[in-house]
């Protein structure tokens, strides 16, 4: 283990956060809250201080591996999520606790909150919230690697491990440049999606803070209605932009490039468009009942397999009196969830496609055992070891939930409760799916939950959004030895 390695670019990552305090810092300024300023100043000077603390660690050898990037990936969000709980605590919006379930909750892009009455809290305090999807969307450490400079080929490992999906591809061979090219075209859509709110009428502060909502896919909103109270027009953009940041940012990669053919023939992007259509189709189907027309049916319909499908949590109306196979349907949508190499959260697409390939070949090798039957994505062979991973994961994502659901029970919480509110953490959806259940109640808050069932819901975002691995293995004897 390379601790200096490991210490080092975590003192440089919550130097990099505490340079982002200044957007909410400004926006504090703009709306004249005096009050909410030093929150922000005391913030970013504890990032800052803890940052340079960590500086005289440098390692002579920056060159690190897999165990390292796991530790790097795991240690540093917990310990960004944990100064950058400070604004809430500090400026009195919310306690410690709380303050550090609702920074998880952005940084991991779930948007879960535990605010009852949004609209009172500081305009500072809400961009900060929605920053913090837009920095944990495409990755803190991402944006990390496409501005510091390195030499060698080891911080592949830190985007390996935090961007989601089963395999993640340099777009180009630097992974410096790869990780740049990546935050210019997620940068790119950010303002694209912004002009279009202006466009239709809407503030500058909730254009702004919707789009980094969106673009995180993450979901916090600016008002207690969530995006219910904007016009037609506003619901079909933030539609299509949820969809747009669910896609797999290779895919626009290669249409910038002028690779239409290519980007057109990649089988996860096909296939979740399909399966988006033909969710929306289902979902409508099964609500057309509910409203007047077949048009507000439908666009209800296209909103919630969006918002959900996509995991930003973003909600017009209160699902929880729709129809039980709409919402069966939207739970599987959300565990289902995005492409990889989206900002979005869920199993994964690719995934899915693996799972049911690998499946289909098992069932080959018992009607043909002395064929040759191999998994195959984009036309080429899927390997065996990154079959057995992804099977591996399955199985992991599988216990993890199974055992959420029932510490929930176990910490008082009813079953379906405790079921959807696993899916919406663990997919980092966000609260849209289970509105109005349970302890939940109909303000989409988190606040009434107990501090055990906050404790293991927060668990759930951090291992949902790195995909188990960087969390669970800080658990493990192994990840801290000099050997491996």
């Amino acid at each position: 283990m390379n601790y200096r390695a490991v210490v080092y670019y975590i003192g440089t990552i919550l130097k990099v956060v505490a340079c982002f305090l200044i957007v909410p810092f400004i926006t504090s300024l703009c709306f004249r809250e005096w009050d909410a300023l030093l929150p922000f100043v005391y913030t970013a000077l504890i990032f800052l201080g803890a940052g340079f603390a960590f500086a005289p660690f440098a390692p002579k050898k920056k060159k690190f591996g897999s165990k390292e990037g796991l530790v790097i990936v795991g240690l540093s969000w917990i310990v960004v999520s944990m100064i950058g709980a400070f604004p809430y605590f500090f400026s009195g919006v919310a306690n410690y606790f709380d303050g550090l379930f609702e920074t998880i909750s952005g940084f991991t892009t779930t948007g879960a909150t535990i605010l009852e009455d949004i609209e009172i809290a500081p305009k500072g305090g809400l961009m900060w919230r929605s920053l913090t999807h837009w920095l944990g969307g495409m990755g803190i450490l991402v944006f990390l690697l496409a501005v510091i400079p390195s030499s060698d080929g080891s911080t592949f490992q830190l985007m390996k491990f935090e961007s989601p999906g089963p395999a993640v591809g340099k777009l180009v061979s630097k992974v410096r440049r790869s990780a740049a090219i990546s935050y210019f075209i997620y940068l790119a859509l950010t303002v694209i999606q912004i002009v279009f709110l202006l466009c239709g009428g809407v503030n500058l502060f909730e254009s702004v803070t919707l789009t980094f909502s969106t673009a995180g896919t993450g979901g916090f909103a600016v008002l207690n209605s969530s995006a219910q109270s904007y016009s037609v027009y506003v619901k079909i953009v933030l539609i299509v932009f949820m969809l747009v940041f669910s896609i797999n940012f290779n895919v626009y990669y290669l249409l910038v490039i002028g690779k239409f053919a290519l980007a057109l023939k990649n089988e996860e992007f096909l296939g979740y468009l399909l399966f988006v259509v033909l969710s929306i189709a289902a979902v409508t189907a099964c609500v057309f009942n509910t409203f007047a027309t077949f048009g507000e049916a439908l666009l209800q319909a296209s909103f919630a397999v969006a918002s959900i499908s996509s995991t930003t949590g973003f909600t017009i109306t209160d699902m929880a009196q729709w129809s039980e196979g709409a919402r069966a349907i939207l739970a599987l949508v959300a565990i289902v969830g995005t492409c990889a190499g989206s900002t979005g959260g869920g199993l994964k697409f690719s995934r899915v496609i693996v799972l049911i390939r690998t499946a289909g070949v098992s069932l080959m090798d018992m009607v043909r055992p002395n064929g040759v039957h191999i998994v195959k994505l984009d036309k080429k062979p899927f390997g065996r070891n990154e079959t057995e991973s992804v099977a591996g994961y399955f199985l992991l994502y599988c216990l993890v939930a199974g055992i959420s659901v029932l510490l929930l029970c176990l910490f008082g919480n009813d079953m379906e409760t405790s079921f959807f509110t696993m899916v919406t953490m663990f997919n980092n959806v966000g609260p849209c799916l289970s509105n109005g259940i349970g302890a939940l109640g109909a303000t989409a808050s988190y606040a009434t939950f107990n501090w055990m069932s906050k404790i293991v819901m927060m668990f759930d975002m951090l291992i949902g959004r790195l995909e188990i691995f960087p969390i669970l293995l800080l658990f493990a004897p192994q990840s801290w030895s000099r050997r491996f």
